[in-house]
């Protein structure tokens, strides 16, 4: 690590000179490399000494960006330039040789000028690509020595809680640290006076009173004039509460910024503080600006009192135990951080600063654990008591409370270890994770308010009945279902965004890694190699965890286009499920390549690993693979969708789900049939409802032969006309079919919107027709006809008389 910090020193320091020639370089070009060559010296000097803390890394860190966008610029301007002047050198030709007539005196001199613009250009060029390779070798190992840092921080021992060392040694360094946050109080004290004999107390007093009534009335006055308007503004009911409750959390937390900020200008404004003071009363202000905006982020998701406008299903209950909680765990935070800053600007005893640490960890240990036990609480005796009726038990229809249980078990988990951490010595790792485990609480609550907002105010903007909505309607002439699509696509797009943004906050306190707890957890020795890939339990489980992640993110995206977006569009039922089940696949195998890609595994790699389970794969998994792809071709080409009516021999019933092995389908009997999707490709399947939804009602009928057809005609048309469910285009049709044994048949066909009406109307038709027929004096015709047969008269002959048998005669052989 030393060695290459002063390989990129030497490296940035060894830039060669610029030739000093003329050129028509833009001076603005030159001076912006110039300044990235002086920014990198800086940023680079000293780097490798042990001294520089995360602070001085951080900010060294933050120069390279703007260097980088700096370099990028001029390199985006020299390259066009160059190749410019690449082309007129072309349309020049090459330089005569030495046996060949030179130039005209005019094309040497251009030939001399554009090479002297080109030599300038391209050594402009080159040192600032050189620049731009420096500038990303000293950012990363700028961010290498924070990781080093985070983790040096993390596993660094001072005192358990537990020694009785640590508390006689801060028993004896006590009374001096006292004395040194003494010694600051007076000099303010005396800074104070001054500040008010010479006739500004007023100021002071007038900043103190704003202050005041910021904190008080105007937080009830803003939070009050919110409730009126969300009860009374535009939109839905959903949108007034996102709105709202993003509303209180800027209120909480604003109000207290402005307060502070308007007492320390005025104390700043009369003199009245020291540097010593002023460090704590900015400190101060951060401290309570976070702490309302955990109590404002509480009380925007448990809406107390007012349940109507509570977002997250949480019953009444529950929330009246946790209502006092984000106010009591904002404090607690606020304390420990405050204590912390104030050991730090008075120089207090390592002893002083260990055992206040150990303090202040306890009781945000302790509030925490308070809370996480009284939403158990809560939860175990909803469990094991039966529900009253009306009550707010169970959450709204499409929420789960699956994402609220695991947040709870992972700050169990970390309440936990943070206690371990403390009882074992290690101070910075249990101030750490309690601190992040109440930011990472405190981020996923204003990611959840902020996605609700998004996912309910594009929808809004973009409604046919909004003013955005109409103007895109008359303007561009945007159809009602576009705009609301568009709606959730940009609802999709903002909540993506927002998750992303959230990720980025959680990682910020980890310094500039999550990863160096993990990597110092399993960096063990059990290490094998497979080939030119070396697996380690870290590998193992970040490979397992990435493939977690990336099927929960396929979930949620399956989830979203299935419940939200796929609905608003004109698809059929079978298109919308094709489409969820083709993302699904599609985040499965990203999944699978992205966990490939961080255990080291290349494509030919992959395919070596495949051809070698070919073998088993072809006897083993046949089946398997065969109903997959099938499964594939049913998705691509649609012969059978879900939604659809089909009939396998004598089994019927509706296509519920197309999965990997098999597809699910619903008898009439509401059992299920589980058929293979190799079955559906290979073999005869009819599909019902495949060319189109309609259904045929046919209806045959044998009526009397002495009837009026006509009669009976006009009778059956106007009664399939009749029928509500029966549609007008194909309009139904009487045909005279037969004439036959003394009977007349007539063949009716209606259509209507379903084949799965048309037994139901075919039955509610007949009803309807048969005692029509015989109101009008038309009967039915006999089943079985009548048949007289005609035999002639012959003379009754009588009976011959029996013959008795020869017992003499020969018997057969």
């Amino acid at each position: 690590m030393r060695a290459l910090l002063l390989f990129l020193a030497c490296l940035a320091l060894a830039v060669p000179a610029r030739a000093q020639i003329p050129s028509p370089i833009d001076p603005a070009v030159r001076a912006s490399v110039d300044q990235a060559q002086a920014g990198l010296r800086a940023a680079v000097s000293g780097l490798h000494e042990r001294s520089l803390g995360d602070g001085q890394l951080k900010a060294r860190l933050a120069t390279i960006a703007p260097i980088q966008s700096n370099l990028a610029a001029a390199l985006a301007l020299l390259t066009p330039r160059l190749q410019e002047v690449d082309a007129r050198l072309a349309q020049l030709g090459p330089a005569p040789g030495p046996n060949q007539p030179p130039d005209a005196p005019e094309t040497a001199t251009n030939r001399k000028s554009l090479t002297r613009v080109h030599e300038a250009l391209d050594a402009e060029l080159k040192q600032a690509r050189l620049l731009s390779v420096e500038a990303s070798q000293i950012s990363a190992a700028i961010v290498e020595q924070l990781h080093r840092n985070f983790s040096q921080r993390m596993w660094t021992r001072s005192r358990s809680i537990l020694e009785p060392e640590l508390w006689r040694d801060f028993a004896a360094a006590l009374p001096d640290d006292f004395g040194r946050l003494v010694s600051i109080g007076q000099a303010e004290a005396v800074q104070f006076g001054q500040a008010a004999t010479s006739g500004r107390l007023i100021g002071i007093v007038l900043s103190f009173l704003a202050a005041l009534l910021v904190l008080a009335p105007g937080r009830l006055l803003l939070n009050r004039m919110g409730y009126r308007r969300a009860a009374a503004g535009p939109g839905g009911s959903r949108l007034r509460r996102s709105a709202l409750a993003l509303w209180l959390v800027v209120v909480a937390t604003v109000t207290p910024l402005i307060a502070g900020w308007l007492v320390r200008s005025g104390l700043t404004g009369a003199g009245a503080l020291t540097a010593d003071c002023d460090q704590l009363v900015q400190l101060a202000i951060r401290v309570v600006t976070f702490a309302a905006l955990l109590e404002g982020l509480g009380r925007a998701l448990l809406s107390p009192g007012k349940p109507s406008w509570r977002l997250a299903p949480i019953p009444d209950d529950m929330v009246d135990r946790l209502a006092p909680f984000p106010g009591l765990i904002g404090a607690a935070a606020g304390l420990a951080t405050l204590v912390a800053g104030v050991s730090a600007a008075v120089g207090a005893s390592l002893a002083t600063a260990d055992a206040a640490d150990c303090v202040t960890v306890l009781v945000e240990l302790a509030t925490l654990g308070a809370m996480l036990t009284a939403m158990a609480h809560v939860r175990g005796s909803r469990m094991g008591a039966p529900s009253p009726a009306g009550a707010a038990d169970t959450p709204p229809r499409g929420e789960s409370r699956l994402p609220w249980v695991l947040a709870a078990l992972a700050a169990w988990l970390a309440l936990g270890a943070a206690l371990l951490a403390v009882l074992a010595g290690y101070l910075a790792m249990a101030t750490f994770l309690t601190r992040e485990t109440v930011w990472i609480s405190a981020v996923l609550v204003m990611l959840f308010l902020s996605m609700r907002f998004t996912d309910d105010v594009f929808p809004a903007l973009l409604s046919s009945a909004s003013a955005l909505g109409r103007l895109l309607r008359s303007a561009i002439g945007v159809s009602d279902s576009a705009l609301e699509q568009i709606g959730v696509l940009l609802s999709g797009v903002g909540q993506l965004a927002l998750l992303l943004l959230g990720w980025s906050a959680i990682l910020a306190p980890f310094g500039a890694s999550a990863g160096d707890i993990v990597s110092r957890i399993t960096s063990t020795q059990a290490v094998f190699k497979m080939g030119q890939v070396s697996i380690s339990p870290g590998l193992v489980l970040g490979g397992v965890g990435l493939f977690i992640v990336g099927l929960m993110i396929t979930r949620v995206v399956r989830g979203w286009l299935e419940k939200t977006y796929l609905p608003k569009t004109n698809m059929d039922v079978g298109v919308r499920t094709s489409l969820a089940v083709a993302v699904s696949y599609a985040g499965m195998i990203l999944a699978v390549l992205v966990t490939f890609a961080y255990l080291g595994l290349s494509f030919s790699q992959i395919a070596l690993f495949a051809s070698a389970l070919s073998v088993g794969i072809g006897f083993g998994l046949q089946a398997i693979i065969g109903n997959f792809v099938s499964g594939l071709i049913l998705l691509a080409e649609r012969p059978v969708k879900v939604g659809d009516w089909i009939a396998i021999g004598d089994l019927e019933g509706d296509v519920k789900a197309i999965n990997i092995r098999a597809t699910e389908i619903e008898m009439m009997d509401r059992s299920k049939l589980i058929v293979p999707n190799s079955d559906l490709v290979s073999k005869t399947v009819r599909n019902v409802t495949h060319s189109g939804a309609l259904g045929r009602v046919k209806i045959v009928l044998r009526v009397d032969g002495a009837a009026d057809p006509a009669k009976v005609r006009d009778l059956l048309t106007a009664r399939l006309r009749s029928h509500p469910d029966v549609v007008k285009d194909p309009a139904p049709a009487v045909y005279f079919t037969d004439v036959h044994d003394g009977a007349l048949e007539f063949t009716a066909f209606a259509y209507v919107a379903s084949a799965r009406q048309a037994y139901r109307v075919r039955s509610e038709l007949l009803f309807q027709i048969v005692p029509d027929l015989r109101d009008s004096g038309v009967g039915l015709a006999s089943s079985n006809a009548v048949v007289n047969v005609a035999l002639p008269d012959r003379p009754i002959e009588p009976n011959p008389q029996p013959v008795a048998p020869d017992v003499n005669a020969p018997k057969p052989a």
